[in-house]
Order: structure tokens, then sequence, then C-alpha cells
């Protein structure tokens, strides 16, 4: 079986999760990949110093004529930049709630990943009083 790591858990709002001792939790296998393209995905990209091919091109998809079609685009790339990603299993779309999904299988394993994208929470200005 491939080694996918270990790091620390962050939960959806990507905050260090504790356990109850007050340990730092740790993430690896399938959901360590699924949280480290979440994060890749939130993540201005060249905004890392130390790392200036870190990150995504989202925030700049927003505005855009073809916002959803580039969004989509997006997403796939920075998936398939993961080796840990199946390139063949890579799959995204917008939804009809107007979410975003984004779909791939982990190398080496029957491990799924489906995450969930709502871009007006991820970059700011949701409203859900307006719903």
């Amino acid at each position: 079986m491939m080694d996918y790591g270990k790091d620390i858990y962050l939960d959806d709002d990507m905050d260090v999760v504790f356990t109850a001792d007050g340990d730092v939790l740790l993430q690896e296998g399938a959901a360590l990949v699924a949280q480290d393209v979440r994060e890749e995905l939130s993540i201005a990209f060249s905004s890392v110093e130390w790392d200036r091919k870190a990150g995504s091109h989202l925030i700049e998809c927003l505005n855009s004529i073809s916002a959803d079609e580039e969004i989509v685009s997006e997403l796939e790339r920075v998936a398939l930049r993961d080796p840990r990603v199946d390139a063949s299993t890579v799959d995204a779309t917008k939804m009809t709630d107007g979410r975003f999904s984004l779909d791939f299988s982990v190398v080496g394993t029957l491990d799924k990943v489906h995450l969930l994208f709502d871009l007006k929470e991820i970059m700011g200005g949701y409203d859900e009083s307006s719903e």
C-alpha cells in the first residue's frame, strides 16, 4: 500500500483539531489526500512565500464571463497536480444548487473522494439569510 503521509487534521474551517486529551489529531490515507487538495484550492495562487507554485486560481475565475467552466477546470487542475490522485477518475461539475463538486479516487486504493465547494462561502460574501 502506498504511504500517503500524515499531517495535522484540519476541520472544514481549516482549523487544527485536537483530541479530548489535548493532542493534535492526525490525518492520513485518502482523507489526507482529500484534505490536501481542499487546502490547496483554498489558497490563492503564488501567495505562499516558500512555495510560489502552491494554491489555485479560483478567486481569479469568479469575475470571468465563463466562470463556471473555469472553476470546473481549476478544480480538476489542482486535483491532478497531486500525484496521489488517480488522474483517470478526476471529475468536477457545477451542481444545480450552485455549488461545485470534485470527485476522484486515490491511487492504489478503492477510496473515492467527494468534495463540495460553495465559492460564495469560501471567497466571502455568503449570506444565508438571503436564501
